[in-house]
């Protein structure tokens, strides 16, 4: 970073320049990212209602809350999870664009752990819609201990990091983003609650006890969809063209919205 120097001369004595500041104000906030904001809400929330019906009536057909999802509703809840993770990626890169400085490293820790689990279950859902379901289980050794969703599995073990280890602490480093307006203290509460499901759900790997598991899938799978709505709501009250604030002026991120 290039150093401001303050120009003297020996002739005559000159003002001292203005200094810059420590850090310069951001300006990600942009009417493009408020508007992919909005748009990335609404759509996993309406993604979101698609995957509890389509996993209700999976279990409706299996009879039981025990047995995997069989195809096609499992294939359907896949294609849907490949869609749907690059658009959370997208959400938490707005998060992130919304956050004031002070909450930067909170955001961008979020933003990369997303991405993470986004490359993680992408890769591990494309690899079973595809491979999985082209090669014939009496092909490969120990095939059900690699590409199935029967514990203990492998692939099932990487989902389950992607969801409820990466996505979990995700959602509760960007919880403290959001607060101070009645708003925005729901989409705080609601991601520390979705947060600490996803969290919880790791004790069912730890006890081998997928139901115990299962309160994560309430943590991403339930919890989340309404906290994307909220976010949405959250972002259509911003203005367009909100600028941060200097940083001897007294504003949170709650200060954006409108009275």
């Amino acid at each position: 970073m290039p150093v401001m120097g303050i120009a003297t001369s020996t002739a005559a004595p000159q003002a001292a320049l203005p200094t810059a500041a420590p850090f310069e104000p951001t300006f990600d906030w942009t009417p493009k990212a408020r508007l992919l904001g909005i748009f990335g809400g609404w759509t996993l929330f309406g993604m979101g209602v698609a995957y509890i019906v389509t996993m209700l009536a999976g279990f409706i057909i299996a009879g039981n809350l025990t047995d995997p999802i069989k195809d096609p509703y499992l294939a359907i809840m896949e294609l849907m999870i490949v869609v749907q993770a690059p658009i959370i990626v997208l959400m938490f890169a707005v998060i992130h664009a919304y956050a004031a400085r002070a909450n930067r490293v909170l955001s961008l820790s979020a933003l990369a752990l997303v991405c993470l689990m986004a490359g993680i279950t992408i890769s591990v859902h494309f690899v079973l819609l595809t491979v999985g379901r082209q090669l014939s289980p009496a092909a490969i050794p120990a095939f059900t201990q690699l590409f199935s969703w029967q514990w203990p599995s492998v692939f099932y073990a990487l989902d389950i990091l992607a969801w409820d280890f990466c996505f979990g602490l995700a959602l509760v480093a960007a919880a403290p983003i959001f607060g101070g307006h009645r708003l925005g203290r729901w989409v705080r509460t609601g991601m520390l609650l979705a947060g600490a499901l996803c969290l919880a759900g790791l004790a069912g790997v730890v006890v081998g006890n997928m139901q115990i598991r299962n309160i994560g899938i309430v943590g991403y799978g339930a919890v989340f969809p309404v906290v994307s709505l909220l976010v949405a709501r959250f972002f259509t009250q911003l203005s367009p063209a909100w600028v941060q604030p200097p940083d001897n002026e007294l504003a949170t991120n709650s200060g954006r919205l409108p009275a």
